[in-house]
């Protein structure tokens, strides 16, 4: 889950599919990005069940990609960020990359602090070969396929153009703010007393 830090002033962004061409009046609060792929990956946990909905987004100038998770099928919180994969880069620069590694490696790609986030961007990177399960370790990760390769041929991509709505124009907008608690789907238990006897 994750929780809002009230003094966090990272912009909160939402996503509107609507072409950029039929966008409203107020460009100030809009940012435009290639949408390069909609993709569903396979969740990668021993008893996971369900899916991996993400997209993959290049900025205006089509120089910088990101990945985000859109949706889950099969239940767990994530955060609804643009992940850019230089953050993605740095993550797996800072471990050791010759040894299997962690889903949690990638936890500092993200704003949003869901326990899910690292874990269901592997299972996205997974999906597009840039990870492999490791020979010794299946619940641990290496480095595979041409990253460059990939980065070059999604970027080529034709995509689609599409505005982001920004909260905060001042703000960078693909620094974003962790998604709100879901509260639809918060419930309080309570334990029924014993009866005594």
């Amino acid at each position: 889950m994750t929780k809002t830090n009230p003094t966090d002033t990272s912009p909160t962004i939402t996503e509107s599919l609507t072409p950029a061409d039929t966008a409203a009046p107020d460009a100030a609060s809009l940012q435009s990005l290639w949408l390069l792929k909609d993709g569903t990956a396979p969740k990668l946990g021993a008893r996971a069940e369900g899916s991996i909905n993400y997209n993959v987004f290049a900025d205006n100038d089509r120089q910088q990609l990101f990945i985000a998770i859109t949706g889950n099928k099969g239940g767990g919180y994530f955060s609804k960020e643009h992940v850019d994969m230089t953050k993605i880069d740095a993550c797996l620069d800072a471990s050791t990359s010759a040894k299997p590694f962690p889903s949690k490696t990638f936890k500092e790609a993200f704003v949003g602090r869901s326990s899910n986030n690292a874990g269901f961007l592997v299972a996205v990177l997974r999906h597009e070969k840039l990870l492999a399960a490791a020979p010794e370790a299946e619940t641990q990760h290496v480095r595979s396929g041409d990253w460059a390769a990939w980065k070059k041929s999604m970027l080529a991509e034709t995509g689609k153009l599409i505005e982001i709505a920004i909260k905060d124009a001042d703000k960078k907008p693909l620094e974003t703010a962790p998604i709100p608690e879901h509260k639809e789907h918060t419930k309080t238990l309570t334990v029924p007393r014993k009866k005594s006897p």
